[in-house]
């Protein structure tokens, strides 16, 4: 194992062998305790609080709103999970959407989310690994990320990728878990590994990083924001909701029974992570870039 925080934890065919084992097993416990949008609520300062689903919806509005989105675009939803986004995105915008994941278990429930939502034709979800896609240059108006660049090993290859199927002008579009900056110390460095363990993902970098990196790639129009303090109840309010599985020993071995020991780690991680916000360890990130004409 790699002793720096900032680098891959996992080798790539080893990491994607326990990305499929754990969400192709815990994908119901997920959406039992997220919901159908398995990412970060999006908190407006000043505003009252909306509650926990609300907020995930607000976030990929923001989302939506910070790349822009357009109207009818054509979308590769890179690491679609259980297919929200993409759903959503059929549905507001009128988009034709490509969602892709190592996950087979996610794409059977992307594909009832849809048909129940009336958007399977605006919809398609495949096994595809995102940094090594099939499809044609130049073949999407936007590439959406949400939640997936943390797990991806060679975070180049996969914006080099994205780069490489967008059409000239189209919008690369992400949001992702960061780093604070490259100065970590070693309690701070395990504290990751550990979150990097449980939650079965690569590495996270900081956020000036990948404006670094989508520069490098030759893509333009470069903007990022920060937005942990939107995000940071996120973790309180999984935290809570954790609580009385944990407090009840009967929960927890009918858990152990139905998904096996990694369910521990699976629980102990939601903690984790608030402590990695609340010690300023781990933070969110956004960026955009243009693919030039």
């Amino acid at each position: 194992m790699t002793t720096s925080a900032l680098e891959p934890r996992w080798s790539t065919p080893d990491l994607h062998a326990a990305v499929k084992d754990h969400y192709d097993g815990l994908i119901d416990l997920y959406e039992d305790l997220w919901g159908e949008h398995i990412h970060h609520g999006y908190w407006a300062e000043g505003e009252t609080d909306p509650g926990r689903h609300a907020a995930q919806v607000r976030l990929v509005d923001e989302l939506i709103s910070f790349g822009p989105v357009t109207e009818g675009a054509r979308v590769l939803d890179a690491g679609c999970g259980i297919g929200a986004s993409a759903v959503y995105l059929a549905q507001r915008l009128g988009c034709t959407v490509d969602g892709i994941t190592l996950s087979a278990e996610q794409i059977t429930r992307a594909e009832a989310k849809a048909a129940e939502a009336g958007v399977p034709d605006l919809t398609s979800f495949r096994l595809v690994d995102a940094m090594h896609t099939d499809y044609p240059e130049d073949t999407f108006d936007l590439v959406w990320a949400l939640e997936s660049c943390e797990i991806m090993p060679d975070k180049k290859a996969f914006l080099a990728e994205c780069k490489r199927v967008l059409k000239p002008g189209g919008t690369l579009l992400v949001a992702t878990w960061c780093a604070r900056d490259d100065r970590l110390a070693p309690a701070e460095t395990r504290l990751l590994q550990r979150i990097y363990r449980d939650f079965v993902i690569s590495h996270v970098l900081p956020l000036e990083h990948y404006a670094e990196l989508t520069a490098d790639l030759g893509l333009t129009d470069i903007r990022t924001a920060d937005w942990s303090p939107r995000v940071w109840d996120t973790w309180k309010l999984s935290t809570d909701i954790v609580k009385p599985v944990v407090r009840d020993p009967s929960v927890i071995w009918k858990l152990v029974r139905a998904k096996g020991m990694d369910i521990f780690r699976f629980l102990n991680s939601v903690p984790l992570m608030k402590q990695a916000y609340d010690r300023d360890v781990m933070r969110y990130g956004v960026f955009r870039a243009t693919k030039p004409l």
